[in-house]
């Protein structure tokens, strides 16, 4: 294409309409050509976008993401039959990807839930339905273990039905999911309510061992004890301060 002034106008104002990045960065990324013409033919690439009628201020500033932008890209996935589950669009790089991080933003939506009802989606019936497989849902019990989230299948059930639904469906048991995980189904049960005596029992048992467990090592192996102690006393080093009075 040859650049004359009308033209680099035309193609300013049409990127501006389209809510493009327009900043000098930005440009130099997407489209180097524009940049050299509008410099060459206007003396500085902030005259011609000043020339086009917009505040070169207002661009540096201009957001990347708007609600518009967002909701575009929810519907053209829910068209292509992508999966718009969180899990599932956060392991993305692409623009939906990208999309559903900036929909956090409180200027836009502050959740990528509310992103999805802006869309006309209902947010419950994506993580009711959502496509699993065998590998995603090993990945979600381990996430949910790190993060030291309630893993019995009570819990699953009244929190993640479909996560709980999908396991049965392909492994055969809830437990054989676990396993699966490397998750042992043992230690996520729930059978008694967690209360402070039962805490400071199950800890001062395992500060009798041959060798004490470590904080880590309780996260990681027993996370239900770990929960509790963190709710009941705020930190699992007050619950085991605890003991030791106790022990006095």
């Amino acid at each position: 294409m040859i650049w004359n002034e009308q033209r680099i106008l035309q193609a300013i104002k049409k990127l501006y309409q389209a809510n493009a990045p327009l900043s000098y960065n930005a440009l130099s990324r997407k489209n180097q050509a524009l940049l050299s013409a509008a410099a060459y033919h206007f003396g500085s690439y902030r005259r011609a976008v000043e020339k086009a009628g917009i505040d070169y201020a207002a661009v540096l500033r201009r957001p990347r993401w708007t609600k518009t932008l967002i909701i575009a890209e929810v519907k053209k996935a829910k068209r292509a039959g992508i999966d718009l589950h969180w899990s599932a669009v956060t392991k993305r790089r692409d623009e939906l990807g990208k999309a559903a991080f900036a929909s956090l933003q409180p200027r836009l939506f502050g959740t990528w839930d509310r992103a999805l009802h802006a869309a006309g989606l209902d947010a419950d019936e994506i993580n009711l339905y959502r496509k699993w497989s065998r590998n995603s849902i090993a990945f979600e019990l381990k996430h949910m273990a790190s993060e030291n989230e309630p893993l019995s299948s009570g819990a699953v059930q009244k929190e993640d039905p479909g996560l709980h639904a999908a396991a049965l469906r392909y492994f055969g048991s809830y437990d054989a999911a676990l396993r699966a995980a490397k998750i042992n189904p043992a230690s996520v049960r729930q059978r008694q309510t967690w209360t402070k005596q039962r805490v400071l029992v199950e800890l001062k048992k395992l500060s009798k061992g041959k060798k004490p467990l470590l904080d880590a090592t309780i996260r990681s192996k027993i996370p239900p004890l770990y929960g509790a102690a963190v709710r009941l006393f705020g930190t699992l080093g007050k619950a085991r301060k605890a003991v030791k009075i106790l022990a006095k």
